[in-house]
């Protein structure tokens, strides 16, 4: 397994006012709409379009999703999310993430995706994509 820090990126988000509940606070579905947001960008820093896998029946449904919710974040707050490939299996992945505000934490969270076909059947990851999760960012 590579460097834990090169399987770390960050991206960097501001919270829309569509993105609030009626009390003025993110609602908390939205957490994994930003942790799907972060994850993309994971991949995109290194050199991955995931729909490149999907044209090769390629696909990586989320089948866990876990959040523990620390502060409320609000409409116009500059959120920062700390993604982390964490733990890589024969078929499937767990990301990790940490959302701040500056120094205070939000939110903290982790996804596993399995590795499945285009009929859904969970495969092993191929070994091209299984490299891609244990690759540093690139330049």
């Amino acid at each position: 397994m590579a460097d834990p820090s090169a399987l770390t990126s960050h991206h960097e988000l501001q919270v829309r006012f569509c993105e609030t509940d009626l009390m003025g606070i993110v609602h908390h579905a939205n957490y994994l709409i930003y942790c799907e947001a972060a994850r993309v960008d994971w991949l995109h820093k290194r050199g991955v379009s995931y729909e490149s896998w999907v044209a090769h029946g390629v696909h990586l449904p989320v089948v866990r999703a876990k959040l523990d919710f620390k502060k409320a974040a609000q409409f116009d707050d500059r959120l920062r999310i700390e993604t982390v490939m964490a733990q890589l299996s024969r078929a499937s992945v767990r990301f990790v993430y940490r959302i701040t505000r500056g120094d205070d934490a939000i939110c903290e969270a982790e996804t596993v995706l399995a590795c499945v076909n285009d009929e859904l059947r969970l495969r092993r990851l191929p070994a091209d994509v299984a490299e891609v999760f244990q690759r540093p960012e690139s330049a």
